[in-house]
């Protein structure tokens, strides 16, 4: 299953670029926005989003305390730079952007910070601990797959192909590798990231190549953060039984996946 080794992750945030994806995030447990979604949100060009922060940055008008430097990549992969922005940051950016929706862009700005603080101060319901406990059962089922597919294929499975595998997972749901605060996401990211996992074990069980697998998750990544956007500009919700069902058909194709996969050519996965 041999297409490469997985290469080394950024360490600064890197902002969405679909734009359907939801206009305030958590960043370690604090919503932020960034300077991708507020050009996409305001209908201003991306540079003169970034001219206008640094600005304000450069003169002190925004603090150091409220903005945090970001990269991404664009179509062709090569990292560009954004900029991230706290609640205060965006508050005080906001009459200096601009553009063809500003006064709607700034209704839709504020009320998604609103949403997120309620989000966060809501007590968590027993439907979170549902969907908190399927995503750590499912994540099990991940590592139970790889390893049965490299077993299959004659190979050991040691700590970093796991690390590996939990990397692609994390940014597939948030845009970077680094480790998800599982306890600070609300029932639906629970939910999105649970069929991440769904989908990482039938990636798995195909016989898939890292980054074969990592160019489908990042791009399953980005369609379900899409439909959650989706839903929630329409005042729709998420319907956990119709998620359930659709996450144990997955499991169950993959198992047969796997097991049907074991006898064609054999792969070489990454180191």
């Amino acid at each position: 299953m041999d297409c490469g080794s997985p290469g080394g992750g950024m360490t600064m945030a890197r902002p969405n670029t679909s734009s359907a994806i939801a206009l305030v995030q958590l960043r370690g447990g604090v919503p932020v926005t960034d300077s991708l979604s507020i050009a996409r949100e305001f209908g201003v060009r991306h540079d003169n989003v970034l001219r206008s922060l640094d600005s304000l940055i450069s003169d002190g008008t925004i603090s150091h305390l409220s903005f945090e430097l970001a990269e991404y990549l664009d179509e062709q992969g090569k990292p560009r730079r954004a900029i991230q922005l706290t609640e205060r940051g965006a508050l005080i950016a906001m009459p200096f952007i601009g553009g063809r929706n500003s006064r709607s862009g700034q209704v839709r700005l504020v009320d998604a910070f609103l949403a997120l603080r309620q989000q966060l101060t809501e007590p968590k319901s027993v439907g979170w601990s549902t969907a908190r406990g399927e995503v750590a059962a499912n994540y099990a089922v991940v590592s139970q797959m790889l390893a049965m597919r490299r077993e299959m294929e004659g190979k050991g499975t040691r700590s970093h192909h796991y690390a590996n595998e939990a990397r692609l997972i994390n940014s597939a749901f948030s845009g970077k590798p680094d480790p998800i605060d599982r306890a600070a996401l609300s029932a639906p990211e629970l939910h999105i990231l649970r069929r991440l996992e769904v989908k990482a074990s039938a990636l798995i069980g195909m016989g898939l190549c890292y980054e074969e697998r990592k160019a489908a998750l990042l791009a399953y990544g980005a369609e379900l953060r899409g439909q959650k956007a989706g839903r929630l500009a329409g005042g729709g919700h998420e319907n956990p039984e119709m998620i359930a069902a659709a996450a144990n058909r997955a499991c169950d194709w993959a198992a047969g996946a796997a097991a049907a996969s074991g006898e064609g050519e054999a792969r070489h996965d990454d180191a």
